[in-house]
């Protein structure tokens, strides 16, 4: 974890800089890690958040540099795992809990993108099939 969020600080700092490209490699490293880990983290709450806050981090520099599409692949990819970590009978039922959880956070980025970047096919097809749906879908339309 101390990896992670070292590489994560890394990569905040180079965005607040405006050195995307250096951003890049530290956020993607701590996707990485966080992606290697969340299984095996003892705490699984922080598992998850760490894999969520690597995904949106990533979204957000894409953003930045202009690659909206990108980014929303990036928002419906940690939205997808949370959604298939919540249903799958392999994962334990703390990890299974949290990315439930998580996953009201993941849909309200997903809402958070269409406001500001229009709508995109992935999103949609993420908003549709959501189970964590506080608001249905159809009123993005």
């Amino acid at each position: 974890m101390a990896y992670w969020k070292q590489q994560t600080l890394c990569g905040n700092r180079h965005f607040d800089a405006g050195e995307y490209a250096r951003a890049l490699d530290c956020y993607q490293q701590a996707l990485w890690l966080a992606r290697q880990q969340f299984s095996c983290w003892p705490d699984a709450d922080e598992a998850v958040a760490a894999l969520v806050v690597a995904h949106h981090n990533l979204a957000d520099l894409l953003i930045a540099m202009t690659l909206p599409d990108r980014a929303a692949d990036m928002l419906c990819h940690i939205h997808d795992c949370l959604i298939a970590t919540s249903q799958s009978p392999a994962c334990s039922d703390p990890l299974r809990a949290s990315a439930l959880r998580h996953s009201h956070n993941t849909r309200t980025e997903l809402l958070t993108f269409v406001r500001k970047h229009g709508t995109h096919a992935g999103i949609q097809r993420c908003l549709g099939q959501c189970q964590c749906q506080a608001e249905p879908a159809s009123r993005l339309h």
